[in-house]
């Protein structure tokens, strides 16, 4: 399995089907090529790649319907992933911070 498939059968698990310019985008993040071999060597690069591609995932809608057609995928799904995978491999979480509060203090 290419490290091109694994991304794409990673996120077909949520729902997302990858363009050629998705996984041009992993690729370069991680700097893999997609058409490399994936192996224990190189895993841990794929997924900071794909770490570092999910934001860009969650500016996209997440439900299409044209012609009787609907495809939807699971954004809070990708969000727990988003995390898991910052957490593994020490990266900073830009998605799931809890945002900062304001307490008026009298």
């Amino acid at each position: 399995m290419t490290s091109g498939e694994y991304a794409t059968q990673k996120f077909q698990t949520f729902g997302i089907n990858l363009s050629e310019a998705d996984l041009l985008d992993i690729s370069l993040n991680s700097g893999i090529e997609s058409d490399a071999e994936m192996s224990t060597a190189n895993i841990s690069s794929v997924s900071v790649g794909m770490a570092k591609f999910i934001p860009s995932l969650l500016l996209r809608a997440t439900s299409i319907s044209e012609s009787g057609f609907s495809m939807s995928w699971d954004r809070e799904g990708i969000k727990q992933y988003y995390a898991y995978l910052c957490r593994t491999y020490g990266l900073k979480d830009e998605i799931n911070t809890d945002k900062p509060t304001v307490n008026f203090i009298q």
